[in-house]
């Protein structure tokens, strides 16, 4: 499975990326091939669970430097054409690059061999481009709902009170900050930069006030 991604810029320029679903890499690879800010201890995760010795670069990052450096010289509020294609549907929306490569970066880092992010991946197969803070909220407390289901059936336990959830915010508000000083050694436009940040709000948000965001939507189910 894999989704395109298609940014049409006004001076005719065109951006294409397709990302496979499942993406296999060897744990050691040539340095000499991949930017210095894409190895594993450049900028290392504080609560990244890998050794230096057993992978040579970070999966987020190896997955992630083409498009980082497609974009380095595009500012955020650049207005693109951006065409989605899914196995699914396809998507268009005209809108500022800032809301185009979230989305792509989002897929990109869900799907990786990250195993903080790894609890992402059943959101990213089913991957839905521009996302509401609704949806997402929406999209994350259904996914981690249908986890617990999955925990239940193999061990009788359930998290209703979404605290495992909230811990997932805080370990992803960890990798966003670090993986956000990698982007600042690789580019020099503000575009990648406002994307990591704009992810960490959100994780941040999450974390901190999950109940006030269900608390918005809990009419849909009155």
């Amino acid at each position: 499975m894999f989704i395109e991604y298609i940014f049409t810029l006004d001076d005719g320029n065109v951006l294409q990326y397709k990302v496979e679903f499942d993406r296999t890499r060897d744990r050691l690879l040539d340095k000499n091939l991949y930017p210095n800010w894409t190895e594993l201890d450049f900028h290392k995760c504080t609560n990244c669970p890998l050794n230096v010795e057993e992978y040579s670069h970070c999966p987020v990052a190896i997955d992630a430097h083409e498009i980082v450096l497609g974009f380095r010289e595009i500012l955020s509020c650049n207005d693109v054409d951006i065409h989605v294609i899914t196995p699914e549907r396809e998507y268009f929306k005209r809108t500022d690059a800032q809301t185009g490569l979230r989305a792509l970066i989002g897929f990109v880092m869900a799907s990786s061999a990250c195993p903080i992010l790894s609890h992402m991946r059943g959101m990213a197969y089913y991957h839905l481009p521009f996302a509401s803070l609704d949806e997402t909220v929406f999209r994350v407390t259904s996914s981690y709902l249908l986890h617990q289901y999955y925990v239940h059936q193999k061990s009788g336990e359930i998290d209703l009170k979404f605290e495992g959830l909230k811990e997932r915010f805080k370990e992803m508000q960890t990798l966003n900050y670090h993986f956000l000083e990698r982007i600042r050694a690789a580019c020099d436009a503000d575009s990648n930069l406002n994307v990591l940040a704009t992810l960490f709000t959100i994780s941040s948000m999450l974390s901190l006030s999950l109940e006030r965001h269900l608390k918005e939507i809990e009419y849909l189910f009155e």
